[in-house]
């Protein structure tokens, strides 16, 4: 039924939103779609033709040029694949639905069990979710906006570092072992997945690696934290269609540009994702890379785009605005932190909050610098504030603490520092 043509030229355009001229383009040099005609001539369409249009147009709105999509399309049907078949993902269900309660008491009850170090119940939980939902409903409706929780509980300081490191820990096991028995690829594609430097956050990582098995594609995972030397190598060798990054930080979102630079004169086609290009959207700018965002029922799709295509990024333009006093900072990041440690401790107040502040702090400093833009810190500010708040810091307030790490700039560097603490402190007071 879904082949039979029956609408007409001005169902198709109210429907697909296409122009006739384009339309009419389309049919002429690329084939597709292929109408049949009424005895008086008119064009019929059927439901299929409908789906076709909607799916190249989907195909354009992720920069595909219509030419490579129509011929992404023959080469699908070609090879006996349909190309409407798996461009998306069922991750998300109807917030009014029955099936969305089910999901919020799995989720509420995995919760529970991890933070009571229920291993048992933990996988109890989860085994039943998989026998009723999806796997990728499971992942993206429950576990992960379950661990997201935990982690903000930690953060709070309502539960200990231990109980988090156990959720995660066992999460991590389960899509190990999910990919472990991933059955052999079906696709000749290859694609690497890796986390840049200093990137210890895994998960998401694993879990492309897992939906992309399970695509059917050769991936080749490389795990946490891969060091910048050799990378250039390993990708020549590999010869991969495709290089996915995972970034979750700001440090990272520096490292991962790094990487980036690095393997561009293998001409190797790089995407990237991450949380923080979703709360810092304006990082996505600074990064020589293919965005490829979070929203999971897209991602493939594009993924296949660029495999499809092979389109490189753009290479961005290198910031050296802030270039000397990233030098600096970084020489003298070592006597920063005993400096403001030294002030720190005086203070009468619980000393390791305060130097986890710093650390973070710092680093992200460096980060900031790097890409060219302080502003990118504001965020990392924000954390600062809530992790004074939620350990209940009652003697030190953001703009005391940053007071502090202002003289300490001060008096290590000098004036040369004067941009940073400007902006340090303005932050601070607004």
């Amino acid at each position: 039924m879904n082949e039979i043509s029956t609408f007409s030229l001005g169902v198709i355009l109210r429907e697909t939103g296409i122009n006739a001229d384009t339309l009419r383009a389309w049919e002429r040099r690329y084939k597709l779609p292929q109408p049949s005609r009424s005895e008086g001539g008119q064009r019929l369409y059927s439901p299929h033709d409908i789906e076709i249009i909607k799916w190249l147009l989907q195909r354009q709105e992720e920069g595909m040029r219509i030419g490579q999509a129509a011929k992404l399309w023959h080469r699908k049907i070609a090879a006996g694949e349909s190309p409407l078949a798996g461009d998306t993902l069922a991750l998300s269900i109807d917030e009014n639905s029955p099936e969305a309660s089910r999901l919020i008491a799995f989720r509420d009850n995995w919760i529970r069990a991890c933070i009571s170090y229920n291993e048992a119940q933990a996988e109890q939980v989860t085994n039943e979710a998989f026998t009723r939902f999806p796997l990728e409903l499971v992942f993206n409706e429950i576990l992960l906006p379950g661990i997201r929780e935990i982690g903000e509980l930690w953060y709070k300081g309502e539960i200990s570092v231990q109980k988090e490191h156990f959720a995660s820990a066992l999460l991590m096991r389960r899509i190990e072992a999910m990919i472990a028995a991933s059955p052999a690829p079906t696709r000749p594609e290859k694609i690497i997945v890796a986390c840049p430097p200093k990137e210890d956050h895994t998960l998401s990582s694993l879990l492309y690696t897992l939906f992309l098995r399970r695509r059917g594609f050769h991936i080749v995972y490389l795990g946490t934290n891969v060091p910048l030397e050799q990378f250039k190598e390993t990708v020549e060798v590999i010869k991969p269609e495709l290089v996915l990054f995972a970034a979750q930080q700001l440090t990272t979102a520096a490292t991962l540009e790094q990487m980036v630079r690095e393997i561009r004169s293998s001409n190797t086609t790089v995407a990237y994702s991450g949380r923080i290009f979703q709360s810092t959207p304006d990082l996505q700018d600074h990064i020589s890379a293919h965005f490829l965002g979070e929203d999971f029922e897209r991602i493939f799709a594009k993924i296949q785009s660029l495999i499809a295509t092979q389109e490189k990024a753009v290479l961005k333009a290198s910031e050296s605005t802030h270039g000397l006093l990233l030098a600096t900072f970084e020489i003298s990041r070592a006597a920063i932190q005993a400096h403001l440690t030294d002030t720190l401790s005086q203070w009468n107040t619980p000393i390791k909050p305060l130097t986890d502040a710093t650390e973070h702090l710092s680093a992200n400093i460096a980060a900031a610098l790097y890409l060219g833009d302080i502003n990118f810190l504001s965020p990392e500010l924000s954390w600062v504030k809530r992790l004074l708040t939620y350990r209940q810091m009652k003697k030190v307030s953001l703009e005391r603490y940053i007071q502090a790490y202002a003289n300490t700039l001060q008096e290590v560097i000098g004036e040369e520092a004067a941009p940073l603490i400007n902006w340090l402190m303005a932050e601070a007071t607004n």
